[in-house]
């Protein structure tokens, strides 16, 4: 066994070209000898030709195994060069022989190789860019929709997926909605999934990342409107264990089914970025609280503040009608003495609900002014527009009294005053104040009615958009 392995590595320590010189030169030699043998010239003749011959044969040989070999080294030393990484060489075909398409082939590899390169140089440049965005939007973003677009974007860019969502939680928690989206149909980004259905429903139900397919029988599959592709995976989005939402890729751009090591990398981004996520959902609450009432769950005095600013420049801009509605509770303060405190904010918190559903979603504003005030700002809204909202609103209160099962019902009623840009006012203190007046002209009145600042200026003879503050 040493000697056949002695015997291997002398030979891979000979080269070629002397391997290739030794069986020319020993092939002539042989050759010369065995006719010499057979002939019958004199030995010393014999002698004499054959020393002759083996001086030529050795310059023959050389001759033909530097022929032959000097394509071969061309091509080894562009091998080389390949190997250490220049792949931008041509290798000359001189011929048609296995030297020639040899020389093919290896150009064929290099071309291969060079747009190989520049695949992966770009995939890599591009992954790089996707994880700082991420980084980026993960340090300082509060936009969630922006957040989890970049969170998308990378995890799609990772792993070569051909489209994706990231599914939330509703307020409820029993079902999903898409927060963010990239390449699927309309449809699945304004459905709704419930808990436990399809592939994101069923991550959601059971906080468990899943890769399809997979061998296991309870294996989810996609429902409509999720995509059907032949590979998928999802992964939860968790805070402290609390689940957030969960992030969905449907498919590969390569055809390939996503692997281990893909959902591995998927998974490693998600619990970065629901840390993300969970900074962003608190610095919205902390947003949310700083102008929402606390008692009410209505918008704050600030927030009704920033919104009249925000209306009265849009109405001076685009020349449209802006109207406020000033709500007061008739008799607030015998109701909390007779009654107590916690019938009274009772009270509170079942007005503005009631005010709530008669204002446009995501338009209107409904904000506490103060103590049992209540204050609503209504863009694109004249004054018949306005008196039919205060009406409706007060009629309702006045209709139905407040309480719930068990508890004595209180009668309630309300004045409402309102005032309309330009016809009322041109500036927003002026345009408030005319609806504050009006409001007082109620209770004036006798309560439980409403009043337009229109009346108020006509009793005192001013013009359409003169009201005095």
């Amino acid at each position: 066994m040493r000697d056949e392995q002695r015997g291997t590595k002398m030979t891979r320590s000979v080269s070629l070209r002397m391997r290739l010189f030794l069986t020319v030169l020993t092939v002539l030699c042989v050759s010369v000898g065995i006719a010499l043998l057979v002939s019958d010239i004199p030995l010393d003749d014999e002698v004499e030709l054959f020393a002759a011959t083996l001086i030529v044969g050795v310059f023959l040989a050389y001759g033909i195994s530097s022929v032959a070999i000097a394509p071969l080294r061309r091509l080894t030393a562009s091998a080389v060069r390949a190997a250490r990484g220049d792949h931008s060489l041509v290798i000359e075909s001189r011929s048609d022989d296995e030297f020639g398409q040899l020389a093919r082939a290896l150009n064929e590899l290099a071309d291969a190789l060079q747009h190989q390169m520049r695949e992966a140089g770009a995939s890599r440049d591009e992954v790089r860019n996707s994880v700082r965005r991420l980084g980026e939007a993960l340090r300082s973003t509060h936009d969630l929709r922006k957040m989890l677009s970049v969170v998308l974007e990378t995890a799609l860019v990772a792993v070569r997926g051909k489209a994706g969502a990231v599914y939330l939680l509703t307020a409820r928690r029993s079902e999903l909605y898409v927060k963010a989206a990239r390449k699927l149909d309309p449809a699945v980004t304004g459905a709704r999934i419930p808990l436990g259905s399809g592939v994101a429903g069923w991550v959601a139900q059971h906080h468990r990342s899943v890769l399809l397919p997979a061998g296991q029988a309870d294996a989810p599959v996609p429902v409509d409107p999720e995509p059907i592709e032949s590979t998928a995976l999802a992964v939860p989005l968790e805070s402290q264990s609390q689940l957030i939402g969960v992030l969905v890729l449907y498919g590969r751009e390569t055809g390939e089914p996503f692997r281990e090591n893909d959902l591995e990398i998927i998974d490693s981004l998600a619990r970065q970025a629901g840390v993300g996520i969970e900074n962003v959902l608190l610095h919205q609450e902390a947003q949310r609280l700083s102008i929402t009432d606390g008692l009410t769950g209505v918008w704050n005095h600030r927030y009704f503040q920033m919104s009249l600013s925000r209306e009265f420049e849009r109405a001076i801009r685009f020349q449209r009608p802006l109207s406020l509605i000033m709500v007061d509770i008739d008799h607030f303060k015998e109701t909390n003495d007779r009654w107590g405190h916690q019938r009274g904010d009772a009270i509170l918190i079942e007005l503005s609900r009631r005010i709530v559903t008669h204002i446009r979603a995501s338009i209107d504003v409904c904000a506490r002014y103060g103590g049992e005030e209540f204050v609503l700002v209504l863009p694109e809204t004249g004054v018949e527009g306005a008196r039919s909202v205060a009406e409706k609103i007060r009629s309702e209160i006045a209709a139905l009294p407040f309480g719930s099962a068990g508890e004595q019902p209180i009668n309630v009623t309300i004045s409402a005053g309102y005032a309309t840009y330009p016809d009322h006012g041109l500036t927003p203190q002026v345009l408030l104040h005319a609806a504050d007046q009006a409001m007082y002209e109620g209770k004036a009145r006798g309560r439980n009615t409403v009043v337009g600042a229109e009346e108020l200026l006509a009793a005192e003879g001013l013009a359409p958009g003169r009201a005095s503050p």
